[in-house]
């Protein structure tokens, strides 16, 4: 779920601590590379398909690609280089992403808490519906053993089934984080080529804590295949980078 992380309100979108100006995103997923399309696609066919499911009954499938991104991560030590909603601290310049302390691959699960502990003033001072936070629907990061840092973001990328629109705040906020526009997309069902997929595979139907989903094994047997020009992809991942010697 993209947008500005713990809004409360209307606010002036994901430009807070930058120049306020706009920044323009390209509206498709023609910028990302075959085989991070391929990866993105997989998930949101799926979820178009067989999305996961609210209390309501609502049909939850945005919320269906971010959960198996996420299995994904999870699977793989959070050394995947696709993650999902990862939360930005917009007041940074670049914007910074919001991670665990105790594991720096593995985005923050509990932004009230970190706020309450490292935003000066806490929750009671947290601008809510300011933008001040921004999470986008995915990241892609070059180097699966670095954070999602602005110098390690291959893209990022929003979600939209339809009828969702595409939020002009977001785009420029998915722009500062990018650090660039062209390193920014928008992509949904319309991107992707869903007459391809597997009409058996079924994403699993709620969170699964231990084990990967259908989808998520399928995604990292997918991701698994790719040629390993790339730093994580095929083989073993890369190795973390030594502690500092204090």
């Amino acid at each position: 779920m993209s947008g500005d992380a713990y809004n409360t309100g209307s606010g002036s979108g994901g430009t807070a601590g930058g120049s306020g100006q706009t920044t323009s995103v390209r509206l498709n997923a023609t910028g990302l590379s075959p085989a991070d399309k391929k990866v993105l696609c997989k998930a949101i066919c799926v979820c178009n398909r067989q999305p996961d499911e609210g209390r309501d009954g609502a049909d939850l499938k945005q919320q269906c690609v971010s959960r198996n991104l996420r299995d994904l991560d999870k699977s793989m030590n959070w050394q995947s280089p696709y993650k999902a909603e990862v939360n930005y601290d917009m007041s940074q310049d670049p914007p910074a992403p919001i991670m665990r302390s105790a594991s720096p691959l593995e985005p923050h699960g509990y932004l009230p808490g970190w706020i309450q502990k490292y935003w000066p003033g806490g929750l009671a001072d947290y601008p809510a519906g300011s933008g001040a936070v921004r999470r986008p629907d995915a990241v892609i990061v070059n180097n699966p053993a670095l954070p999602p840092t602005q110098d390690n973001l291959r893209s990022v990328v929003e979600v939209k089934f339809p009828p969702q629109t595409i939020d002009k705040e977001q785009q420029a906020a998915d722009g500062r984080i990018a650090g660039s526009p062209d390193k920014a997309t928008v992509m949904g069902p319309g991107d992707c080529d869903c007459s391809q997929d597997d009409g058996d595979e079924n994403p699993a139907k709620s969170a699964v804590s231990d084990t990967m989903s259908q989808l998520g094994r399928s995604l990292r047997a997918l991701f698994s295949s790719r040629p390993p020009s790339l730093p994580g992809f095929g083989g073993a991942p890369a190795p973390l980078p030594p502690l500092p010697i204090p």
